[in-house]
């Protein structure tokens, strides 16, 4: 039977560290507001540990968890983790098959790259309502997980490391969510990532990564804030992107209903584009091919493109719109153009080409430049 515990300085409660020598598997422990230390860090298996203040800050304990090996759940509620040595402030040993559930909470790491939550083994984390801060998430090259955030943020003061890492093999679901800083995937990475009304700073996919991402926000302004390589499969749906979209190797790529401000695409990535705006420019290169349709093009002030092929690559497109605003449009080397125009800012459109481009657009006058 589960025994529930009320842990405190009042009456009837009993101390902190005698509640903790004589843990027993499925004890709940309800902690009044207050500081409970653990100087060296603790190893829980099969406990939940309530916070029963206001806020989650009401109820800390200053030190860091560990999850035994042989742990079937750990449950942390309403409370507040700070580590205070260069620990991860939750860690999952590789040789783990559990199940860590955190809700209200926030996990403070110790503010370097030291995640704050580092997870191998077989895991499903659960983060709802709960803030990760000066550390990041990360599931290792062991980790065979299944994640689940909702209404939660991770921020990490250390910006050159990614915020939420996802190494291992699994599942990430991700909802309703802030991320400061880099979702990264790895080259060894195969996992499923869904991105649902959530904002990140940037994203790095790569290994062999699926993700769906619907009516959520990448706000850099870098010209990749979302980095896309390796056998990536993408499917984006009513998102935007302040920055640039950067396509890599091979990755296969649809976006529908969205908006980014640079798309630019090289090597064999394949692009579906529906009813979606590019805002300043776009660029394929290589043997990139895209069948778009209803999409927007636009040009910028600081582009001489507004759209630009070359090598081999391949553009197909019909009902397109075309606002170059100033820009030129460029077909070059063995580059092939195929498309039909239903509106354009400039008529004639010019097209910068080479002798050898294989250009077709239909609905608009153009003239053509040779290079």
């Amino acid at each position: 039977m589960p025994r529930l515990i009320k842990v405190g300085a009042g009456g009837g409660e009993i101390s902190w560290h005698e509640a903790l020598k004589d843990l027993c598997a499925d004890d709940v422990l309800f902690l009044e507001p207050g500081f409970y230390e653990l100087p060296q860090g603790i190893t829980l298996a099969d406990i939940t540990i309530k916070g029963t203040g206001n806020l989650p800050e009401d109820t800390t304990i200053l030190g860091h968890i560990d999850i035994a090996v042989g742990s079937r759940f750990v449950n942390l509620e309403n409370l507040c983790l700070n580590t205070n040595k260069d620990n991860n402030s939750l860690f999952v040993p590789a040789e783990a098959n559990t199940y860590l559930s955190l809700r209200n909470c926030v996990i403070k790491g110790f503010g370097n790259d030291t995640a704050a939550i580092a997870a191998n083994g077989k895991i499903t984390l659960e983060l709802y309502s709960t803030k990760v801060l000066n550390g990041s998430v990360s599931l290792f090259k062991d980790a065979d997980f299944r994640l689940e955030m909702n209404d939660s943020s991770i921020e990490n003061v250390a910006e050159e490391f990614g915020v939420l890492a996802l190494e291992g093999h699994g599942t990430a679901i991700i909802n309703n969510s802030r991320i400061h800083g880099s979702i990264d995937t790895f080259v060894k990475t195969n996992a499923e990532v869904d991105l649902n009304n959530s904002v990140a700073d940037t994203i790095l996919l790569q290994g062999q990564t699926w993700l769906n991402m619907l009516n959520s926000k990448i706000l850099s302004d870098d010209d990749a804030c979302m980095y896309i390589t390796d056998d990536s499969w993408v499917n984006i749906i009513d998102s935007k992107f302040v920055g640039g979209v950067y396509l890599d190797k091979k990755p296969h790529v649809i976006i529908q209903n969205s908006e980014l401000n640079r798309l630019i695409a090289v090597n064999e990535a394949q692009i579906t584009l529906v009813n979606s705006v590019i805002l300043n420019h776009a660029d394929f290169q290589d043997q990139v091919h895209c069948i778009t349709r209803r999409t927007t093009f636009n040009g910028g002030m600081e582009y001489q493109y507004f759209l630009a092929i070359s090598d081999h690559a391949q553009l197909e497109g019909h009902d397109l719109v075309f606002n170059a605003n100033g820009a030129d449009l460029a077909v070059q080397n063995n580059a092939s153009l195929h498309v039909s125009v239903v509106a354009s800012t400039a008529e004639p459109i010019t097209v910068e080409c080479s002798p050898e481009a294989n250009i077709n657009i239909l609905g608009i006058k153009w003239t053509a430049k040779k290079k």
